[in-house]
């Protein structure tokens, strides 16, 4: 199979919001499952399957959409650049990595475990191997997601990010069937994020804000509001659409891709009432 480009965009910036899928990429380099000691399904385990397909009716509403069609455990775009697992690797590692708790963690740019701390790889990679993915397919994505949100921003005077995400259950949280990270309240106007939960509970749905995700790199980066850029990260439970053991679509994935417009109805409508003079 012929590797896809690693980040697709579609539309203009017709509305003040972009809807970004940063994990739910499907195509699994050849050399990438080799090099593994996990079967493909364990591989997928973080994969956010279908949630690109999700947004579908809500981008035919005139959100830009950006996703990246390489998956989480080669690349995981939703870390910073250089937050790496030193660990990881059998040459010298330069000065400019720096890892957080969570690169330490193993769960860096390119991970190092997946799914109840697996390890990924047979042995040690050369430090140039993750470099290149960094380059290849982190960047790349980036660098389209933040065009996106500054075309938007130059067009409407503000720009609102919906970065997709599925989630399983959160017991912890009382098994919500959305969770919003707003990074607590650092990432996104209050008020947007109030209307953003507001509008998931008219529609039924159980909802918690930033417990147990409270958003990652891409939403504390992207997300300025005193600067008109707001983002908020939005966790979807995967039981709503899809069966987590066969990662198959469930007879509910039709209604929650129409409710997901719906929401992206009513944010826009909000977006466009609060920029009206």
């Amino acid at each position: 199979m012929q590797a896809p480009s690693p980040v697709l965009v579609s539309g203009q910036p017709a509305t003040p919001v972009v809807l970004a899928s940063p994990h739910s990429g499907r195509f699994y380099p050849e050399a990438f499952v080799q090099a593994s000691r996990q079967p493909l399904a364990i591989l997928r385990s973080g994969e956010d399957s279908y949630v690109e397909e999700l947004a579908t009716d809500a981008h035919s509403l005139g959100p830009m959409l950006v996703h990246a069609t390489f998956p989480r455990a080669f690349c995981d775009v939703n870390r910073a650049a250089w937050d790496l697992d030193p660990r990881m690797f059998n040459t010298p590692i330069p000065a400019f990595v720096r890892a957080t708790h969570r690169g330490l963690a193993g769960l860096g740019s390119v991970p190092r475990i997946v799914a109840d701390n697996r390890q990924i790889y047979r042995t040690r990679m050369p430090f140039m191997e993750a470099a290149l993915r960094i380059r290849d397919y982190w960047m790349p994505y980036h660098a389209a997601l933040a065009a996106a949100l500054r075309d938007t921003h130059a067009q409407h005077g503000t720009a609102l990010l919906l970065d997709l995400h599925s989630m399983p259950d959160a017991p912890e949280a009382g098994n919500p069937d959305f969770v919003l990270g707003d990074v607590h309240g650092a990432s996104c106007a209050s008020g947007l994020a109030d209307k953003a939960e507001e509008i998931l509970q008219d529609l039924g749905f159980k909802t918690s804000r930033n417990t147990p995700y409270a958003g990652g790199y891409i939403t504390q980066h992207y997300g300025r509001p005193r600067e008109g850029l707001h983002a908020l990260q939005i966790e979807m439970r995967r039981g709503l659409y899809m069966d987590e053991k066969t990662r198959e679509k469930n007879g509910e994935f039709s209604i929650l891709k129409q409710a997901i417009a719906q929401f992206t109805d009513g944010i826009i409508a909000t977006l466009r009432t609060r920029s009206s003079p």
